[in-house]
């Protein structure tokens, strides 16, 4: 008999108690080796809706029928081609995206929950634990859409970014935000917004001088050069190599148009 991923399945399995077993429908997912198959379970009990369980409907299936269903993503399993009795339905390609989708997330969300969370949710031991300058900040959410983006090949910005567009600007109010590919191409944007002749006379002109931390990233000072404005460095303070606001009125001449600096490993400036 011919089993392909997308099948819907009758099986001899049980996955509420070994004493009630009858055929039940599962979904094939994956093939394995000797004659075995992970598969999901299925069941036409709409109660309450999980994060765990996807609703599949006729809109999912090209072949035969099926009644709306959740396939219980949390109860993948695997079974040998001889429990498999009868084939019921097949899943046209929309629904074959989604349950492998879901399978697949699922699963992201199980390797962060395993790998990382218990790495970023361990305690500080002083004199042991390392303290990184900076890191990446993610959970589960994150991971899963990541590769939700991957899975569709968007590699670069796609639905979440625009959604994250469109909500952020909401939140501070204005009416647009885009994002970029990195810190260093938002100073750029950033900068090159205020040379706009919109602006008049408080536009940035080449030649104007812009104050700006003497210990810092250099992609803070490169738009500044490329442009041909001059930039004008003030010196640091320990312990939070911030620019030293102090010295900001020295720095300060007839040609002074703008301040552009960074915080500091997340240490805010402060005057």
């Amino acid at each position: 008999m011919e089993i392909d991923v997308g099948d819907i399945w009758f099986a001899e399995i049980s996955y509420t108690d070994k004493i009630n077993e009858r055929q039940r429908p599962i979904v094939i997912v994956e093939k394995l080796d000797f004659d075995d198959y992970t598969y999901i379970p299925m069941t036409s009990n709409m109660s309450r809706l999980k994060e765990t369980e996807i609703v599949l409907d006729m809109d999912d299936v090209e072949i035969g029928r099926i009644v709306r269903s959740k396939a219980l993503l949390h109860k993948c399993c695997v079974i040998h081609k001889s429990l498999l009795k009868r084939k019921n339905a097949v899943l046209n390609r929309n629904g074959l995206s989604r349950i492998l989708k879901a399978y697949i997330l699922y699963k992201t969300c199980h390797y962060y929950k395993s790998v990382h969370k218990p790495e970023q949710t361990s305690p500080f031991i002083p004199g042991k634990s390392k303290i990184n300058y900076a890191g990446r900040v993610f959970d589960e959410k994150e991971m899963i859409n990541l590769v939700d983006c991957s899975l569709d090949f968007w590699l670069t910005t796609g639905q979440y970014a625009e959604r994250f567009e469109n909500e952020f600007a909401d939140f501070l109010g204005v009416k647009y935000c885009s994002l970029v590919n990195s810190g260093s191409s938002a100073n750029l944007l950033a900068f090159t917004a205020l040379t706009s002749p919109k602006l008049g006379e408080r536009s940035i002109a080449r030649g104007d001088e812009v104050i700006t931390s003497a210990a810092g990233f250099p992609t803070t000072v490169a738009p500044v050069i490329q442009y041909g404005a001059v930039p004008v460095f003030v010196d640091i303070s320990l312990p939070t190599y911030n620019i030293d606001c102090s010295q900001l009125e020295k720095a300060l001449s007839s040609r002074t148009k703008a301040v552009m600096l960074a915080h500091t490993l997340g240490i805010k400036v402060t005057a």
